[in-house]
């Protein structure tokens, strides 16, 4: 019966992302962050692209490029350094899952400096095939159970001073009392509900 339980908040997420425009774009500096609390089980979904948590977005191929990735990955793994939740909810990590998702076609691709598509397409010079061009967006799943769910009523992002790349979290939440929508900043780094 537990897998069926902590599936649940997933399942009513997808209908909230795939009902909101844009929200599968992908966009550097901006980061998608879904919420979903159901009784005692809290989930949480960051979407990011992999540029914001690793510095690039192609597969890593050297030393460097290795060590890079895996530490950008650890610290994305690291919830209570990027999530605060009230003390009084009594939330404890139960799972955390991470996954690359596939590159983005160009056409998908919102972006304000069309140098850095130059840059990538650099790479397409016949000579490292092992830097491709694309998009990579990286998708982690953050697992809670809260003790007290109704003492749960805000989230402070520390996201911002951990990858200081990004400029703007856009937060959908499916919570008891209804549904919540809001874009997360720098200066504005908590959501109420």
């Amino acid at each position: 019966m537990k897998p069926v339980l902590s599936a649940l908040p997933l399942v009513l997420l997808s209908p909230a992302l795939t009902a909101q425009p844009g929200l599968g774009v992908h966009e550097h500096g901006v980061g998608r962050l879904s919420l979903a609390l159901q009784e005692q089980h809290l989930v949480l979904e960051l979407m990011a692209p992999a540029a914001d948590i690793v510095g690039f977005e192609y597969h890593p191929v050297t030393d460097e490029e290795q060590a890079r990735y895996r530490a950008g990955l650890e610290r994305l793994q690291q919830a209570d350094a990027l999530f605060t939740l009230p003390a009084a909810a009594g939330c404890r990590l139960e799972r955390v899952a991470l996954a690359e998702q596939e590159p983005h076609s160009e056409h998908e691709h919102e972006h304000e400096h069309e140098h850095e598509h130059e840059h990538e397409h650099e790479h397409d010079n016949g000579e490292g095939d092992e830097h491709q061009a694309g998009h990579n967006d990286i998708l982690v799943h953050y697992a809670y159970h809260c003790e007290q769910p109704q003492a749960l009523q805000r989230l402070d992002l520390a996201l911002f001073e951990t990858f200081s790349s990004f400029h703007r979290i856009k937060l959908q939440a499916i919570l008891p009392t209804g549904q919540l929508a809001a874009t997360l900043t720098p200066e504005q780094p908590q959501a109420h509900w």
